[in-house]
């Protein structure tokens, strides 16, 4: 009887656990750096692209880059080795604003490949197009 009290008690307990850690996953990821990357419109994005003062990078896969993506967009996806990234660096300079983009606002994809142009490729200034290839759509 007393297992089955315990038993009892555990799977309540243990929820609240997992709970309690899952609501600390956003300061785990602040400390990180993953969320310290601004967030730019189109708006404010398309003059300094079409003026070549900035970069407009696509971080979802070739399949989706190539059937469609944003005009003036590099084709690097998130998941590319190292070297790829390293290349892009001695292509494109590392003090150039980037702007990374995905799919839409809930896609993860640009912020990965923002925290690893960041970290691997030594990027100085790299932001997310908010709300991603979504929000480009909507405006056109």
């Amino acid at each position: 009887m007393q297992q089955t009290v315990l038993r009892i008690l555990a799977y309540p307990l243990a929820a609240v656990a997992l709970a309690a850690l899952w609501s600390l996953r956003p300061v785990a990821e602040e400390r990180s750096g993953i969320t310290e990357f601004g967030r730019v419109s189109w708006a404010e994005t398309q003059p300094r692209v079409a003026a070549g003062e900035w970069l407009l990078v696509d971080a979802r896969d070739e399949e989706h880059y190539t059937a469609q993506h944003i005009p003036g967009a590099i084709s690097l996806p998130s998941h590319v080795y190292p070297e790829m990234l390293q290349f892009f660096a001695e292509d494109h300079g590392t003090e150039k604003t980037t702007v990374v983009y995905c799919g839409t606002e809930d896609c993860n994809v640009s912020t990965e490949l923002a925290v690893r142009l960041r970290d691997e490729a030594g990027l100085a200034d790299v932001r997310i197009l908010d709300g991603g290839f979504l929000a480009w759509q909507r405006s056109q």
